[in-house]
């Protein structure tokens, strides 16, 4: 008989399923969704929710900074906002490395976890604003 878990995919580049806190299973596209829609507007609290930091000191001294979530191994890369600059260069900003990419048509995802382009607008993807 086939559990719920065994029977939901998991991410390619995963190295476990297990139920985090959220309500999907550790590697999954649901899993990916709760990432996506929780990216901090500070990157330091995905250090305080348990991703390591990948970063070399040039790129993060730029405000260029890649983290890894270790039960997944999902990457992802922030990039500081520039004050005055236009467009994404002048937002914080994530992007999410796509696990099955093999040319740079499908380097990143999107917000709904669908592979898209390097540098395409669809992957830049804002961290979520706190309401006050």
């Amino acid at each position: 008989m086939n559990t719920q878990a065994q029977q939901q995919k998991l991410l390619i580049g995963a190295k476990a399923m297990s139920k985090g806190f959220g309500y999907a299973y550790t590697g999954t596209k649901g899993h990916l969704m709760g990432v996506i829609g929780s990216l901090p507007e500070d990157p330091d609290i995905l250090l305080r929710n348990g991703w390591k930091e990948l970063s070399r000191p040039e790129a993060k001294a730029h405000g260029h900074r890649k983290f890894e979530e270790e039960a997944t191994g999902l990457l992802i890369e922030f990039d500081e906002e520039t004050p005055g600059a236009p467009g994404f260069r002048g937002a914080n900003h994530y992007h999410i490395l796509n696990p099955d990419a093999t040319d740079y048509d499908a380097w990143n995802l999107d917000k709904d976890g669908n592979p898209v382009p390097r540098h395409s607008t669809p992957s830049h993807i804002l961290p979520e604003k706190k309401k006050k």
